[in-house]
């Protein structure tokens, strides 16, 4: 079985959502015992879409978003400055796996 880490092959947005997968769950395994489930649940999804499997960009989704709402909850919006830094890596997580053309490809290309 190859080992593939980051699939070349699919679009920019998809390939760089899975680099992103990995960097963000690295960082979110010292943030926190809830971002560290999240931090430990990236690894899989970024492996899993690499590979070609739905149910890995399922799960990248979700993390993003529980990632992104576990921000919104520690940080409110009394600091505003501090809240976007927070959110940006998730943010722009979240956004590069639910771009239309990673949709698409996820839709037609993964089992």
């Amino acid at each position: 079985m190859e080992r593939r880490w980051i699939n070349r092959t699919h679009p920019q947005t998809l390939a760089s959502a899975t680099m992103l997968l990995y960097i963000e769950g690295l960082f979110n395994l010292v943030r926190g015992q809830t971002l560290f489930l999240v931090g430990v649940a990236m690894f899989p999804a970024a492996w899993a879409i690499a590979k070609d499997r739905r149910w890995g960009w399922r799960l990248g989704v979700a993390t993003a978003a529980v990632a992104v709402l576990v921000r919104l909850a520690w940080y409110g919006l009394a600091s505003p400055m501090a809240l976007a830094f927070a959110l940006l890596f998730p943010v722009v997580l979240l956004a590069l796996l639910l771009h239309p053309q990673s949709r698409e490809h996820q839709k037609i290309w993964f089992n």
